[in-house]
């Protein structure tokens, strides 16, 4: 005989294990598992008929409790899995009537208060990220997952910030995801895990609901950084692919390295809105915030290797358990960086020849301007590409470049040196 299918909820509270009472009372359980840029939570609503959850079982806030959600016949018939939800601080009671009900919600930070509560002031200097987030995670009392490259950083602020919210900051800033779970700081690059195989393929049959967006507002072909060097008070410009959807970029860096790490992350963090999807399937404990699905059955345009970037899984009273998934397209990330004033600074001030990626907006009169102070010098830069200019127009179907003033975005132009 076919046993049914079921999920149950494991539940320890101060070390104190409620299975088998809590189980009794929940109307419904929800799991919310992000893959960076905020906490995992946990919310279970439950009827308090019996008044004891607002009586004698009156819970307390910063209390502990952890999870599981118990799959039992779920995929085939007699077979059990466990999903670990992780550890939770209560921060959130509701209690409402009629009828009554009591409803908890905790979140996964570590228990020292001083992580995500306590304001701190610091600099830090000559840095790595991974020595940064070392650093809090011991003061947290919490243990450190770092898959990502050394990322050194001449000099930070930490101005009146929790640990928590300075971390997270430092991590975005540098492309890095992070999110607490379990007691554990997690740092890791997205990349490295979209790159990874996907751990099921969703068919457009197997989902209850489904949505599909593809958009070009806040998304970009590239990405300008500029930036003041303290050393010699120079402005320097970091550009980031190409074309004419270009995010202006306008942070503190360090450096040029430190400028081209910001770009790239920016940009890219930005562009994962492009095409994105919300999908409702049967709970599948495999299918969880910062693993890889292959969407397939919806159409050509749909389909295709998606990242999970948020899931919430909710069981209800009658053991129903749907989990909502929010994915983005995996597409190639924007990575070419041409450094145009800073070659001009090194290069042309020593009697070298350098190159220059035009820009969306840019013309020879212009660019000479920039190289060598005086836009009459446009001829020199077109003489020396003159074969390419030519043969870029015709490609974009003009009849000439009507002697350089047709330059397109992408092209890659020879700079003289100034005094060659």
């Amino acid at each position: 005989m076919q046993e049914a299918r079921r999920v149950e909820i494991e539940i320890e509270y101060e070390g104190k294990n409620i299975t088998t009472p809590i189980n009794k009372y929940i109307r419904s359980f929800t799991y919310t598992d992000a893959a960076c840029g905020e906490s995992d939570r946990i919310s279970i609503d439950m009827h308090d008929i019996s008044r004891q959850w607002m009586d004698e079982w009156m819970p307390a806030k910063g209390d502990r409790l952890s999870g599981n959600m118990v799959f039992k016949s779920w995929e085939e018939d007699g077979n059990i899995e466990k999903l670990y939800c992780g550890e939770f601080e209560l921060d959130d009671m509701t209690f409402s009537g009629r009828p009554l009900t009591c409803n908890l919600g905790a979140v996964s930070i570590p228990r020292d208060e001083p992580f995500n509560a306590q304001i701190r002031t610091k600099t830090w200097e000559n840095i790595a990220v991974r020595q940064i987030a070392e650093e809090i995670a011991d003061r947290a009392g919490v243990e450190l997952y770092y898959e990502a490259e050394d990322i050194i950083i001449e000099i930070i602020e930490q101005s009146k910030e929790t640990d928590c919210q300075f971390l997270y900051t430092v991590c975005a800033d540098y492309g890095l995801a992070m999110k607490v779970y379990a007691n554990k700081i997690i740092i890791f690059d997205e990349e490295i895990y979209e790159n990874r195989p996907s751990v099921r393929t969703i068919w457009e049959t197997d989902t209850t609901k489904w949505s599909y967006n593809s958009t070009v507002a806040g998304t970009y072909t590239g990405a300008k950084v500029s930036f003041t060097d303290p050393n010699n008070e120079e402005e320097y410009f970091i550009t980031v692919g190409s074309g004419k959807r270009i995010l202006e970029i306008n942070e503190s860096v360090d450096n040029i390295k430190d400028a081209e790490r910001k770009g790239i992350a920016k940009l890219n963090n930005e562009n994962k809105k492009a095409i994105t999807m919300s999908v409702t399937i049967k709970t599948d404990a495999r299918v969880l915030a910062g693993a890889c699905v292959d969407m397939k059955g919806f159409s050509g345009r749909i389909d295709g290797k998606y990242y999970i970037d948020k899931v919430n899984i909710n069981k209800s009273g009658n053991g129903a358990c749907t989990e909502k998934i929010e994915i983005h397209r995996i597409v190639p990330r924007i990575k070419t960086v041409s450094i145009q004033a800073a070659l001009q600074a090194v290069k042309t001030a020593t009697g070298e020849e350098c190159s220059y990626t035009v820009n969306g907006g840019d013309t020879l009169w212009r660019i000479a301007k920039q190289f060598y102070e005086s836009g009459e010098a446009y001829e020199k830069i077109y003489e020396a590409n003159q074969e390419l200019i030519e043969r870029t127009a015709k490609e974009r179907g003009k009849k000439d470049s009507s002697n350089g003033l047709w330059i397109f975005p992408g092209t890659v132009l020879t700079i003289p040196a100034k005094d060659g």
